[in-house]
């Protein structure tokens, strides 16, 4: 039986006599790999002919000016069609399985007059349980626009967070849009990654006038994970001292590992472990121990407050790339 989950774009313009090059991703497991993978044009009967298949089938119609490949060690295949025509609008299907009406996602094609340049869609394996880093290019550097992020369903794309504090509630302490770099670039960081994550999202940013930039991406999350699963709330008495324990990738380099406090839209630096500690928090906070060989270190807070109750995040960064993880403080009175 093929793996339920198959994610694509559901829509792409190109101008005529142009081409487009239609990805399609899926979980790569034995039986998705190896089944035949198809791309079909719906006509008006409501039947999907075969355009092109991994069976080394193609439709006379298209010979020439269509191409199929599959990746199956990377759960993707990749459908290039060149030579566009007025009448190649339409929907079209990429699948998996023997007949054209199996597991697919479908894709409505438009034709223009003049090109359109999309970007080609971003794929992002994570871990159950691990974290994420999405790089969003953005044509935008005035840097005073709504950034966002949603998850594409059949109809819609979900808000999830935006960069003016929405978080959706299934995804508080677990996400982050970070301020734009001076190329309008900016990152989104998702932690304590679920299976039901894995789907087709957008970011971008969004002015007055509607979405200004958008990149599609594809987020598979791997349910075979090496990492365990770890506490996320620790609890303290008003007065007392909590150690928190965070973990990283013994075999990866870090510029920075560090504290933040998570609040939705923003998460502050409280400590660093190149000593950099938060005016704030001077005195009752120290990084007490660090274990790069075996991936930890241990950040101590003193002289609990009811006003530290709330989320916390461990980040260590790597280039481009955060490894973070979530931890929900609760504070009772003594």
């Amino acid at each position: 039986p093929v793996s339920s989950s198959l994610y694509g774009s559901r829509f792409a313009a190109a101008g005529l006599g142009s081409s487009i090059t239609h990805q399609c991703f899926y979980s790569p497991t034995p039986a998705n790999r190896h089944d035949r993978k198809y791309w079909c044009k719906v006509a008006p009967n409501g039947v999907c002919y075969t355009i092109i298949s991994s069976s080394s089938y193609a439709s006379s119609e298209y010979r020439g000016r269509v191409a199929l490949g599959d990746s199956p060690q990377n759960g993707t295949f990749t459908v290039t069609m060149t030579g566009l025509r007025g009448s190649d609008a339409g929907t079209y299907r990429c699948g998996i399985g023997s007949t054209n009406e199996g597991l697919y996602v479908s894709l409505n094609l438009t034709v223009l007059p003049d090109a359109t340049m999309s970007r080609p869609t971003q794929l992002i394996r994570g871990e159950l349980h691990g974290s994420v880093t999405v790089l969003c290019p953005s044509g935008d550097t005035q840097g005073d626009k709504k950034r966002f992020w949603c998850k594409v369903g059949k109809s819609s794309c979900s808000l999830i967070a935006t960069s003016d504090g929405y978080v959706g509630w299934r995804y508080q302490g677990r996400i982050l849009i970070t301020p734009q770099e001076s190329s309008g670039a900016f990152r989104v960081l998702i932690n304590d990654l679920k299976k039901e994550d894995s789907g087709l999202y957008l970011c971008g940013t969004r002015g007055l006038r509607g979405q200004d930039s958008t990149q599609e991406v594809v987020l598979q999350v791997g349910t075979a994970s090496a990492l365990p699963r770890r506490p996320k709330f620790l609890s303290g008495a008003v007065g007392g001292s909590l150690s928190l324990q965070c973990h990283h990738d013994p075999e990866g380099t870090y510029e920075k590992k560090y504290l933040c406090r998570w609040e939705p839209g923003s998460c502050l630096v409280l400590l660093d472990h190149e000593g950099f500690v938060l005016e704030s928090y001077r005195g009752r906070i120290h990084m007490s121990s660090s274990d790069p060989e075996r991936g930890t270190y241990t950040v101590v807070l003193r002289q609990l407050r009811e006003e530290d109750e709330g989320w916390y995040w461990c980040g260590a960064r790597s280039g481009h790339t955060e490894l973070t993880a979530p931890l929900k403080l609760l504070i009772h009175k003594g």
